[in-house]
């Protein structure tokens, strides 16, 4: 579907609407797929609203712009076409992308001062990964994937926590952990005991440890229990576990992978008069930020 000029795209189910071209590809399943076609910082301006507030001071919308951009590029070099059909899905699990309708004023405006901007290491570039809140200290990219970037090996940070993620708790229900085990293929009968058995250098859940009362022991690291419950649920891999019975409860600090930008320590950065030259340099130590004449 090719829109006519400032013609925009409009989805009936969703009600929202597309700036680019919008290719509709068959699957090999015989599904429908629907990939949004369109230039780089158009994209970035469907994303920025769902990633950061904008009416945060401008410096962090501008950290998370760059961010963001940088994030695209990577993933439009290691994604290349034909052998893949899109770079990035509009979920968590790429970065929340919402279209034209989710354009704001001082969120486009951030991304126009930053325009071009994005973070580099030894001239490629750099997966700017981020997340909402670290607590205490950001991860090592290498505990979740195959990377060996210095920029990303985590850094100590004490400026989230005016974050309202920085603590929390949530009860789980075992037969409901138990179920969505099994649907993953971990054989588990009713679950008597899950504890932390390992943590990494950032505090966060390296093994967990998961035993049922008939006497099998499951180990699955940190990251694979978070996807297996679901990133929502289980909002980061920073945490306790509590049994009660048939239930248990996760007594957990902040929100996100914890790889990269921190958003809510480049918040309190920014009110801390730290331009977004700062927050990035000191979220991604050794990175430069640089215009690959796009």
């Amino acid at each position: 579907f090719v829109p006519e000029q400032d013609v925009t795209l409009r989805t009936k189910k969703q009600d929202r609407r597309y700036r680019g071209v919008v290719d509709i590809i068959r699957t090999k399943d015989n599904h429908l797929l629907a990939v949004n076609v369109i230039e780089l910082e158009d994209y970035i301006r469907g994303v920025l609203y769902h990633e950061i507030s904008p009416r945060w001071p401008m410096d962090a919308i501008m950290a998370q712009a760059i961010a963001a951009r940088s994030y695209a590029l990577y993933q439009m070099q290691v994604r290349p076409w034909p052998w893949h059909e899109f770079d990035v899905t509009d979920d968590v699990y790429s970065q929340v992308y919402g279209g034209r309708t989710s354009e704001k004023f001082r969120t486009n405006l951030g991304i126009n001062r930053s325009k071009g901007q994005v973070l580099v290491y030894k001239g490629k570039i750099l997966p700017g990964y981020f997340h909402a809140t670290c607590c205490g200290h950001t991860e090592n990219v290498r505990a979740l994937w195959d990377h060996a970037l210095p920029p990303l090996r985590g850094v100590p940070c004490e400026f989230c926590r005016i974050s309202p993620h920085y603590s929390w708790k949530r009860e789980f229900q075992s037969s409901a952990v138990q179920k969505l085990l099994n649907e993953k293929g971990h054989a588990m009968g009713l679950i008597k005991e899950i504890y932390v058995s390992k943590t990494n250098d950032s505090g966060r859940v390296k093994e967990l440890t998961i035993t049922g009362r008939d006497g099998k022991t499951v180990k699955l690291s940190g990251k694979d229990f978070r996807e297996i419950l679901g990133p929502n649920s289980l909002k980061s891999n920073k945490y306790d576990v509590q049994m009660k019975g048939y239930f248990f409860d996760v007594l957990g600090k902040g929100w996100g992978h914890g790889v990269g930008l921190c958003q809510w320590g480049a918040y309190g950065m920014s009110l801390q008069q730290h331009d977004y030259r700062e927050i990035l340099q000191f979220y991604y130590p050794g990175a430069e930020i640089t215009d690959p004449h796009i």
